[in-house]
């Protein structure tokens, strides 16, 4: 249930629809449903929906605390970059002047154009193809003694980990949580809400405007975890933070 056109809005506009829906969709309910219930209250009627709605509260409050934190799982580390580079720049040349230019070409790519198009859910190959080649330059070299046995094992170590992390945010891009899980979370938002519906209020004005205060609670709970489920697209994602850093690193 991934509706990546929404990651084109602006974060404002995207709190606004996801709000705003569950604002209408309580108070129209409240509003239908209010002569049925002003009819058939009991005494102990609140008092049942609010053990009911406690323990249904929790449970929601919870799955969503979950889900919220799997959502935002995926980030990219500069570590791995410095440290290929403080191996290859203690190599000889012409390697290492190869290989230097080769992954500063990658980090440049990346934060110019690799992170821009990504955001708006492009993927390009074209920055895992310059690692590969950083790649095989290391595998050309023959070390020519042990302390240079040591750094070219730690740049392939540390340049296969660097390969594996570009993969998995490539595949982020155009991953999200799963169907059934957005399914749980708009049903269980939604039954949140209609429980509301059936408490007795004799203050209807108050009530209605506590109902309204909820569902635009749960409306912004829901836009927080949709904006964080595609955590390297849209306006609200990780940055090319550590990539500056890296490309300010690499001389």
């Amino acid at each position: 249930m991934n509706f990546f056109w929404i990651y084109e809005l602006p974060n404002w506009l995207f709190a606004v629809v996801c709000i705003g829906t569950f604002v209408i969709f309580a108070l129209s309910g409240l509003f239908l449903t209010k002569n049925f219930i002003m009819r058939n209250a009991m005494e102990d009627h609140n008092e049942i929906l609010s053990a009911f709605m406690s323990g249904l509260g929790a449970l929601y409050g919870i799955t969503l605390g979950l889900i919220a934190v799997a959502a935002w799982e995926s980030f990219d580390k500069i570590d791995d970059i410095v440290s290929i580079y403080n191996d290859v720049r203690r190599l000889p040349e012409p390697h290492r002047g190869t290989l230097t230019t080769q992954l500063r070409s990658y980090v440049k790519y990346t934060v110019e154009e690799a992170w821009p198009a990504q955001q708006k859910g492009k993927i390009s190959k074209e920055g895992l193809n310059r690692l590969q080649n950083t790649y095989r330059a290391l595998l050309t070299f023959e070390p020519q003694n042990t302390s240079q046995e040591i750094l070219l094992d730690g740049a392939i170590k540390n340049t296969n980990q660097l390969i594996t992390l570009l993969e998995g945010r490539m595949d982020k891009v155009e991953d999200g949580l799963p169907s059934a899980v957005w399914h749980v979370i708009i049903f269980g938002g939604m039954l949140n809400i209609i429980i509301t519906w059936f408490f007795y209020a004799e203050k209807r004005k108050v009530y209605t405007i506590c109902v309204a205060l909820y569902a635009a609670l749960l409306g912004s709970l829901i836009f927080l975890i949709a904006a964080m489920d595609n955590p390297f697209r849209g306006e609200f994602s990780v940055g090319a933070d550590a990539f500056i850093t890296a490309l300010e690193y690499i001389k």
